[in-house]
């Protein structure tokens, strides 16, 4: 096992600090997954030695049986943390047929206490203790941070050589030691005034949560989101059945829960305690628009409080506003706006490229109500995310943490403004969405839950501090197929066990009947393939990476897929039989891919140009093509090879079906969706090239025909929500992935 000290090792401007997992450049948190973390921590505690690959995996992943691929993978994660590449190495030597070796110099200190020490052999030592932070009042002591005065070192320099008297005349009778002790006092007592204020604005995030307890509110698996109220008394959740929402109020006493609003077909998106606890907010995504709606914890007939608001929203701590995010497709923009709760008085705090990866649902306002805190990109790197802070008064997103995740979904201010939670997802495949906490003003980060689950959707806070509520996911799916003719008779391939996800994220046929799927593994995800009956199953691709959106050639030669097995998203052939990797992507943002049947060209989604635009390559990589101008998702080519339908984005939250010519250009169709449409993992044309079909968010799929018409429900299918699906290349049978996603309500108490 991989021994960790309370070290730290230095090398240039790297800082590799054990205790606290973190990698610093240039005092900068340099963000890196956490097996990539230990592989680096390994080679540099052996600096200057050769690391044999079979000693390195059986450290890293002691008793698995892996792949080399999967250490490569984490190899090339290191470089890219430390900047370097595999033909210019600077610190990570490659041996051929061997290892690898660190090169580095490597300067090793202990990591110290931050702590001033002043003593004498007739004075009571006096020891103040701080967090280390450069933003302390302690950094303004001479020298460094960690600086320790001990009376045989700094000490002893002020005070005179020592004389024949006793200790404690020679201290007295000397003006100079007097005043320089009158002084250091001074900094002492200061410096603890200081520092108790500090630990007051910040003992919470640093400590809070440190160790936590949770407890389960409900218990059916149907909750979507869900928010605490105030006090900590309520929570409101929405609850999914039959294929209808509604929205409950629970109490966390365990009292059964009463209908705030009754099912419907529309599904609730946002959800929201007003500050004073007396009612709920929640929007409603209505054909055209998105409405916001109030009602009383008491009950009654739900108030509309305005139109034109994004699905998500952030209700000011005064009550009296709303903050939400609203894009602008023509200028690629994401703009944060402000309003009063009726709509009046909207102006926009700041608008950005949307190349920073703002989502409408992360966004909270500070306890003050002087800033509101969103998960974004830096401006220099959009592959990864952190914690940026807005003053509501205008201005530029600031960060408050580096790009520490892959993504951040959710933020929630803690409200004694100690604290920034979040939901988010570590760099790599590894983890899912794990809760994490970032100190303010300073920006000590870490994780307080590490677990199997994944959290999402919901993240809310008491007014105390110290009572999170969130939604805990886990999800069973599996491959069903069923005559295209008769889909209520579909039976089970696939028995995979709870988050194996068999054909969660990509499903296809081959021409000669077998079904390439995708399916989880831990926490990795790779490709298989199986016979129709759902026998011969077998892993084309090695674990480690996450292997994702899957389309199969109509010759049945290659699989095209989006995998992140190079350190960042990219597109990949792979043969039939899984053998002959090859990267056609570069720039690390490339995914959502699609094959034309004629095997001449792959479309895909690209956000390289900042855009999230159409691009499309040959099938043997080379130069690509830009398709559309406009952002668009999960592209999926006709069966003629000659049209590309997507999701058109108009604004974030609002989005059309469209069909783009394959040669690029503005839509030639253009079809209006149901509130509920689902096109992530879904948009596939119909057999015979008449129509297009897309999921739904609840349940069933959409099919709309080319030549105009409302979309209709395709019949027979179950009635629960389907993930990815397709039909063979006969048109004879249908294939497709339904599941059960397990959502219930869990409240997270910090212990005392």
């Amino acid at each position: 096992m991989l021994e960790e000290k309370s070290q730290v090792y230095e090398f240039d401007e790297f800082r590799l600090d054990v205790a606290r997992r973190r990698l610093l450049r240039g005092g900068e948190v340099v963000p890196i997954y956490s097996k990539a973390f230990d592989l680096l921590m390994l080679l540099v505690q052996h600096n200057g030695n050769d690391l044999a690959k079979e000693e390195i995996l059986e450290t890293i992943w002691p008793g698995q049986i892996l792949e080399e691929s999967n250490l490569t993978v984490n190899i090339s994660a290191v470089r890219k943390a430390l900047g370097e590449k595999a033909s210019q190495p600077r610190y990570l030597v490659t041996i051929p047929g061997r290892g690898y070796r660190f090169v580095g110099n490597v300067q090793m200190r202990p990591e110290m206490t931050d702590q001033i020490v002043i003593e004498s052999e007739t004075i009571s030592q006096i020891t103040i203790e701080n967090e280390a932070d450069d933003s302390s009042p302690f950094a303004a002591v001479p020298g460094d941070s960690h600086a320790i005065l001990e009376n045989k070192t700094e000490a002893q320099r002020l005070l005179p050589a020592p004389v024949s008297r006793p200790a404690s005349q020679k201290f007295l009778r000397k003006p100079r030691v007097l005043v320089a002790l009158i002084l250091i006092a001074a900094v002492v007592v200061i410096a603890g005034v200081f520092g108790v204020r500090w630990f007051r604005r910040t003992g919470v995030a640093v400590n809070g949560f440190q160790q936590i307890k949770l407890r389960q509110l409900t218990n059916d698996g149907a909750v979507i989101n869900a928010a605490i109220s105030p006090d900590g008394k309520f929570f409101a959740f929405t609850h999914t059945e039959k294929g209808k929402q509604s929205l409950r109020l629970g109490q966390t006493n365990g009292q059964p829960p009463i209908e705030l609003r009754p099912a419907g077909d529309l599904p609730i998106r946002g959800l929201e305690f007003a500050p004073d606890g007396s009612s709920v907010y929640y929007v409603i995504p209505e054909p055209g628009r998105n409405v916001l709606y109030r009602v009383s914890v008491l009950g009654g007939v739900p108030a509309k409080v305005r139109e034109n608001i994004s699905a998500f929203f952030a209700i000011a701590p005064d009550g009296k506003r709303v903050a939400f995010m609203r894009g602008d497709s023509g200028n690629k923009t994401v703009g944060i706006f402000i309003s009063n709760l009726d709509g009046s008085n909207e102006r926009t705090i700041t608008s950005v490229s949307t190349s920073r990866n703002l989502t409408q649902i992360c966004l909270s306002w500070s306890p003050d109500g002087s800033m509101i805190a969103v998960g974004a990109s830096p401006e220099n790197n959009q592959s990864a995310q952190g914690i940026f802070l807005l003053p509501v008064d205008g201005g530029e997103l600031k960060p408050l943490s580096g790009p520490l995740w892959r993504r951040v979904d959710r933020v929630a201010w803690l409200k004694d403004g100690s604290g920034i939670l979040a939901i988010a997802i570590a760099p790599g495949g590894e983890e899912d969405r794990q809760i994490w906490l970032t100190a303010y003003p300073g920006a000590e980060t870490r994780r307080i839950t590490n677990d199997l689950f994944s959290y999402d959707i919901g993240l809310s806070i008491t007014t105390d501090s110290n009572n999170l509520l969130t939604t805990e996911h886990q999800q069973i799916n599996n491959i069903w197929l069923a005559p295209a003719h008769d889909l209520t008779k579909a039976r089970q391939l696939t028995f995979g066990a709870i988050n194996r996800g068999d054909g969660l994220t990509g499903l296809d046929w081959t021409p000669s009947g077998k079904i390439v799927y995708t399916s989880a593994n831990g926490k990795s995800q790779t490709l298989w393939i199986m016979d129709a009956d759902g026998s011969n199953a077998r892993q084309l691709t090695s674990p480690g990476p996450v292997d994702t959106q899957l389309s199969v050639t109509a010759d049945g030669r290659f699989i095209i897929f989006c995998s992140n097995r190079s350190g960042a998203s990219e597109i990949w052939r792979i043969n039939i039989d899984g053998s002959d990797l090859k990267q056609l992507t570069t720039c690390g943002k490339n995914l959502e891919p699609s094959v034309a049947p004629d095997g001449k060209w792959i479309v895909y989604r690209s956000t390289c140009d900042n855009v999230g635009a159409l691009w499309r390559v040959s099938i043997d990589g080379g130069e690509p093509t830009r398709l559309t101008d406009k952002p668009v998702n999960w592209p999926w080519i006709s069966p003629d090879s000659k049209s590309v339908a997507v999701e058109y984005v108009i604004e974030p939250g609002k989005s059309k079906l469209a069909i783009i010519p394959i040669e690029g250009g503005p839509p030639t169709n253009l079809f209006d969706c149901p509130p509920s449409a689902n096109f992530r993992y879904g948009i596939k044309w119909t057999f015979d090239g008449k129509a297009v079909t897309y999921r739904d968010w609840t349940k069933g799929l959409w099919r709309q025909p080319l030549d105009g018409g409302q979309p209709q429900r395709m019949a027979g299918l179950p009635d629960e929500k389907i993930y990815p699906y397709s039909w063979s290349r006969d048109g004879k049978m249908f294939a497709f992935t339904r599941g059960v996603e397990i959502r219930d309500v869990v409240l997270i108490s910090t212990s005392k």
